[in-house]
């Protein structure tokens, strides 16, 4: 039998959908977190080049429908990406997740709240806190047009990856690639399947972890598939569909890998491209 206790044993794919306690992820990442440069830098770094991504390169993509892939509970992107789009489609690998997303949208009072965590991506973005009901409601249009769905990166039919082809504007995936791929295979496999979806011109953004080879949720402990830039770009070259790649990193302090007990990561990197226009 299984040990899970033992690094040799890491919980991943089928286990996100009895092991992976949503509630814990958010309060542990998201719940009362002050995205502070000073006191939050990896966070801060993301945030404030995808907030540079998005304004820098607004007239090069369309602004009617985004993908999220992988979304998992989380919306922080979501709402910089509905300030972009009109739709956005929404999908995770476990239904636990999308339900929170929905307790969000249908503003139910048992959901998690944002709000905090909000107001600080609202003044990364250089935006007023006040804006921040404009903005969510935005956001709630946008998911409500796009719909919500599952998705898997294993399961050669998976109905997202399978989709329309030219289909989305922007393609965006935070933290996911490197979870739910098993193999270096399945993750270059999954790259080309997600620049299909793209339109010509469309954006392709992903946020990943460095060098990761596993992260605890609570007292769970999940499998991650270690990436580095050289890997990504291979990858997103090989697809012959990607122009203007851009890989941006960002390393951990050895005070940070130090206090860091959740992860082994040694960096995190985000990545933009565009898909040629024939």
């Amino acid at each position: 039998m299984c040990d899970y206790s033992t690094d040799n044993c890491l919980l991943h794919t089928t286990d996100y959908k009895s092991r992976f306690d949503t509630v814990s992820y958010l309060q542990n990442f998201y719940s009362g977190v002050d995205i502070n440069p000073s006191e939050a830098p990896l966070a801060s770094f993301l945030l404030e080049k995808t907030v540079q991504i998005l304004h820098d390169e607004r007239n090069r993509f369309g602004n009617q429908k985004v993908l999220e892939f992988g979304g998992g509970p989380n919306l922080s992107a979501s709402l910089l990406l509905a300030q972009y789009a009109d739709s956005i489609r929404f999908c995770d690998y476990t239904q636990s997740n999308l339900n929170y997303v929905t307790d969000w949208i249908e503003q139910k009072s048992t959901v998690f709240d944002w709000t905090n965590y909000f107001e600080s991506v609202l003044t990364i973005a250089g935006t007023s806190k006040e804006k921040r009901i404009e903005w969510e409601s935005r956001l709630r249009d946008a998911l409500s047009r796009g719909g919500l769905s599952i998705c898997d990166v294993n399961d050669p039919d998976c109905p997202i990856l399978s989709g329309k082809s030219d289909d989305y504007d922007i393609i965006f995936s935070s933290f996911c690639l490197e979870a739910a791929c098993l193999t270096i295979d399945i993750f270059n496999e999954t790259i080309g399947k997600l620049v299909r979806l793209l339109k010509p011109g469309g954006l392709l953004l992903l946020v990943m972890v460095r060098n990761e080879s596993f992260y605890y949720v609570g007292a769970e402990k999940f499998f991650c598939l270690s990436l580095d830039e050289a890997k990504v770009k291979k990858a997103l070259q090989a697809t012959g569909e990607l122009v203007d790649i851009h890989i941006d990193s960002v390393d951990t302090t050895v005070e940070d890998q130090e206090r860091n007990t959740m992860s082994d990561f040694d960096g995190e990197m985000i990545i933009h491209a565009f898909k040629t226009i024939e």
